[in-house]
């Protein structure tokens, strides 16, 4: 099969041998091209000539951890799209890894791998003029489409507030009570 029928190029940034290539299989079976790097030295050289419209990155790997990388992208005008994942993370670690730049934060193992992945790649098509919410799938059921915004809203807000959730709440308009449930459906981890 050519390059061209590929429905995305995707370099996964993982030394867990397994974990990548079931990753790899995964994303094989419905048309990405997925290529891996097993550290950050091997993924620097890889991006050299090469176009790739996701990249999967590890938290924990030996040499240059994957927050360093993904800060040294970011500040170098890399602007692939970066999801970083991790096995055992920290909610500071999800923060952090979005405050620098990146654009989602999954826990392995990777459960439901394929709805993230096709709904990142299909936010890259050019927004429409009059959208004013960026990265939101049209496609999308209504309460998908809600749930993702209502995501990076308090993500961002959780950021921007160093998690205190009493002003997140506020800013939010909600009682403390709802906005933890709400972090809680939502998948955020905020104990």
């Amino acid at each position: 099969m050519g390059e061209d029928n590929y429905l995305g190029r995707i370099l996964i940034i993982d030394d867990e041998k397994e974990n990548t290539e079931i990753i790899k299989d995964i994303l094989g079976d419905v048309n990405y091209h997925a290529v891996i790097a097993s550290g950050a030295s091997e993924a620097k050289a890889m991006i050299v000539g090469h176009e790739f419209d996701l990249v999967l990155m590890d938290v924990w790997m030996p040499g240059q951890d994957g927050m360093s990388l993904l800060d040294e992208w970011i500040n170098a005008g890399f602007d692939t799209p970066i999801v970083m994942m991790s096995g055992h993370a920290e909610p500071s670690d999800i923060v952090r890894a979005l405050k620098l730049g990146a654009i989602d934060f999954l826990k392995k193992p990777l459960h439901d791998l394929l709805p993230i992945v096709r709904n990142i790649l299909t936010r890259q098509a050019p927004a429409e003029s009059n959208q004013e919410v960026s990265g939101i799938d049209f496609s999308l059921k209504l309460k998908e489409a809600r749930n993702l915004f209502e995501k990076q809203y308090l993500l961002h807000h959780l950021a921007l507030h160093d998690n205190n959730i009493a002003v997140v709440a506020e800013k939010a308009g909600l009682e403390r009570t709802t906005l933890y449930r709400k972090l809680k459906d939502l998948g955020i981890d905020k104990r």
